[in-house]
């Protein structure tokens, strides 16, 4: 029989927080950077106005097109013709288009709306992501060692309202848990979930009975159901038996 403290299901949702804020912070840090060479090219660059000369499409190989506008401009007295760094399919010849052109090298320029992209998906994409793995880290957080090793806790008894299968699976294998209610001191009510296990909990508990828990007392979203406790009392019985 898989023992509770054997199984490491648990950690899955923990790497998962992780993996998503890891992801958040890779990409706001990026955004960072885009910010800053956005400010740097609006700051030293020189913002002029450039006409579009010609405009190609070419098509790639899984079946779309890339378009490849050219502009014309001048600078200092001298004609440029260049490829602007982005483009889009409502551009058309003849229309005018603001560049920024750099002063040491005026056939390099840039646009700014290529950087606004780039802060939208970066930025956009990267709170979403931090934001993500903050909630499921805080949420898959396990509160056994700050609770009872601690002894931070509060023990109370909750009773069940759900024996059975969850909805993680971990290489085919079921798993199941454990929920329960609990109602505190001023009347308010508040659902329990336990950890996963590979051992179906209705073999040593059922829907009614009571389970212990232990609660933060301020805060009382921080508990943990002793599951393991019960699933190990039901081993040493089944034990005894044989």
């Amino acid at each position: 029989m898989a023992s509770y403290k054997e199984f490491d299901a648990n950690k899955v949702p923990r790497y998962l927080g992780i993996a998503f804020t890891g992801i958040g912070a890779i990409m706001l840090i990026v955004f960072i950077g885009v910010v800053i060479r956005t400010l740097t090219v609006i700051g030293s660059y020189e913002k002029i106005s450039s006409t579009i000369s010609d405009i190609t499409y070419t098509k790639n190989n899984d079946g779309g097109s890339q378009t490849k506008v050219t502009v014309e401009y001048e600078f200092d007295g001298t004609a440029y013709q260049q490829v602007l760094p982005s483009a889009d399919s409502s551009m058309r010849v003849g229309q005018s288009v603001a560049i920024y052109v750099d002063p040491d090298d005026p056939a390099n320029i840039q646009t700014t709306e290529f950087y606004v992209v780039m802060l939208a998906i970066f930025g956009g994409l990267g709170a979403v992501f931090g934001t993500i793995g903050v909630i499921i880290s805080i949420k898959s957080k396990d509160y056994r060692k700050q609770l009872i090793d601690e002894g931070k806790g509060e023990p109370v008894y909750a009773t069940v309202t759900y024996v059975g299968k969850s909805s993680v699976e971990v290489n085919s294998n079921i798993t199941y848990h454990v929920k329960a209610n609990w109602t505190d001191e001023y009347g308010m009510a508040h659902e329990f979930k336990s950890k996963l296990t590979f051992t179906d909990p209705s073999l040593y508990i059922a829907v009614g009975d009571e389970i212990q828990a232990y609660v933060d007392p301020k805060n009382y979203k921080h508990y943990h159901v002793c599951l393991e406790e019960l699933e190990e009392k039901f081993v040493q019985e089944a034990g005894n038996e044989q």
